[in-house]
């Protein structure tokens, strides 16, 4: 009898443990493919502007950031299964999306732009039937689909693929946001933006943001005010000037 009630005294301080462990964490899924806002270091590690925002709300609310790796297009099917508490991977606010997830405020607004291959096109008009690479499950994928409807849509799981197919001429022209192509333009001077910014409001207007389940709104309102102490008192500023300055 004794030992029973040594186990259960046992069990009882683990399954605490366990809860306490689980409210002292923030574990975020995220895509590590997509630099600079999150990828990966050649030692493994997650890294990107996204990821250091993420790092300063856990460090505001006094708890440890924990980042599940996976593909983007199943990030919202695994928070509904609640396989981590949320998700910061450059996700833009869109209505189809807030059906199954509720939105922090925005952490960032980005355009998006194409690139291709330097000197193979003039302007927008002269790739809309051609073949154009975009992440799947992305408001580039949708925004290409509605808008471009005669073009042959190629769907990327990450873009190093796309942009890898864009260099031997496998796809045109890639799709996505202007930060994410700038840091491939910088390593292969090959490549160009063509056409202007795009913002359309619909798609990309609304900015970056956390997502989290509806029923968590415990969570959402601790990342809200986390954020916007961050933004209050200079930490934002600093990630932002370390990653795009």
């Amino acid at each position: 009898m004794k030992k029973l009630k040594v186990f259960l005294t046992l069990a009882s301080l683990c399954v605490g443990g366990m809860a306490f462990a689980k409210e002292d964490t923030i574990r975020f899924g995220t895509n590590p493919e997509y630099p600079p806002f999150e990828f990966k270091t050649e030692a493994g590690e997650v890294t990107g502007f996204d990821i250091d925002i993420a790092n300063a709300i856990c460090a505001e609310l006094q708890k440890k950031c924990v980042y599940v790796a996976q593909s983007f297009d199943s990030l919202i099917p695994n928070l509904r299964l609640k396989r981590f508490d949320a998700i910061i991977s450059s996700m833009d606010i869109t209505e189809e999306r807030q059906k199954h997830v509720t939105f922090s405020e925005p952490y960032y607004l980005n355009p998006s732009v194409f690139v291709a291959m330097a000197g193979q096109f003039k302007s927008v008009d002269d790739f809309k039937t051609k073949e154009i690479g975009v992440l799947n499950g992305t408001t580039h994928q949708q925004y290409i689909k509605e808008n471009f409807k005669e073009a042959n849509i190629k769907n990327y799981p990450q873009y190093p693929n796309a942009m890898s197919d864009l260099e031997i001429g496998r796809v045109n022209v890639v799709f996505g946001d202007e930060v994410v192509v700038a840091e491939f333009i910088k390593r292969n001077n090959k490549l160009e933006v063509v056409g202007e910014q795009v913002n359309d409001p619909e798609y990309f207007g609304n900015g970056l943001a956390i997502a989290v389940l509806p029923k968590n709104t415990e969570l959402l309102a601790e990342i809200n005010g986390a954020l916007k102490k961050i933004k209050e008192d200079g930490r934002y500023q600093t990630i932002y000037e370390k990653w795009f300055k």
